[in-house]
């Protein structure tokens, strides 16, 4: 069996020579599938609409096996986009990260100055005094989510810790199938 991903990006553009180049490829841009040539293939057999048909795609990548059932293809600029934002999530949500999605954003929106509380806040996990960092409050969520690094988005954003765990739970479920 093949390795199948959780989130790809779909990447359109020009290269070089101005020709058309269509690729699918991993947060760490290792390409996974495709070219122009099967994109156009795919579009004269109607397997998909057009060049941008992103939920076709998915659908196909799907039925190849390449992306998980439960899976996301997103657009490349939104998949660079999110592994190089660091507090913001820009990644579409799985079901067991809403509620990790919810906390984070929520934090994120607090009323602070410089990192700081302006005034005292009282939430699910605690009441927190004026002045707290906002980082004492994000390093607070551990016990409320145990299956989410917090160190990792701390140090290397949300989104990029959202996408290496994807990856990890897909490669601890495949031996499980087998």
């Amino acid at each position: 069996m093949e390795r199948q991903y959780m989130t790809l990006g779909y990447y359109s553009g020009f290269d070089k020579l101005f020709k058309p180049t269509f690729e699918v490829m991993d947060y760490l841009k290792n390409p996974i599938w495709g070219d122009a040539k099967i994109i156009r293939e795919l579009i004269k057999d109607r397997l998909i609409k057009g060049e941008n048909d992103l939920e076709g795609l998915a659908n196909h990548l799907r039925d190849q096996n390449i992306l998980h059932l439960t899976g996301h293809l997103v657009e490349g600029i939104t998949l660079d986009r999110a592994v190089r934002e660091r507090v913001h999530i820009e990644l579409p949500l799985r079901e067991d990260e809403k509620r990790f999605g919810m906390a984070w954003s929520t934090i994120h929106k607090l009323d602070a100055t410089n990192g700081r509380l302006r005034r005292n806040v009282k939430l699910p996990i605690g009441t927190f005094d004026k002045d707290t960092p906002i980082i004492e409050i994000l390093r607070e969520l551990k016990p409320a989510f145990p299956l989410f690094d917090l160190d990792l988005a701390l140090t290397d954003g949300v989104n990029k810790m959202l996408l290496i765990r994807r990856e990890e739970l897909l490669q601890e479920l495949s031996p499980a199938q087998e």
